[in-house]
């Protein structure tokens, strides 16, 4: 792990899935927010997701969601309309 990595923020964890063995990896879109992937605030909440959806025979994985220092709440704007 480089040094740089422990300067990272984490907004959250996206889980990342794919259908067929060998297919695209996919992330839901978050019904909250245009900008960013369906997330969860908690490891442990991406990760008891990713159980249920291997236990249904869904290849799955967590993936952090960086923060750049230069995100702000103007970035994160309430989805509005269709």
């Amino acid at each position: 792990m480089s040094e740089e990595s422990h300067k990272l923020g984490v907004y959250g964890y996206a889980v990342m899935y794919r259908l067929q063995p060998g297919g695209r990896w996919m992330v839901d879109q978050d019904d909250e927010y245009r900008t960013l992937p369906a997330h969860y605030l908690s490891l442990d909440e991406a990760l008891d997701r990713v159980g249920f959806m291997r236990m249904k025979k869904v290849e799955a994985r967590v993936a952090a969601i960086v923060a750049e220092k230069t995100d702000g709440a103007e970035e994160f704007e309430p989805h509005h309309g269709p």
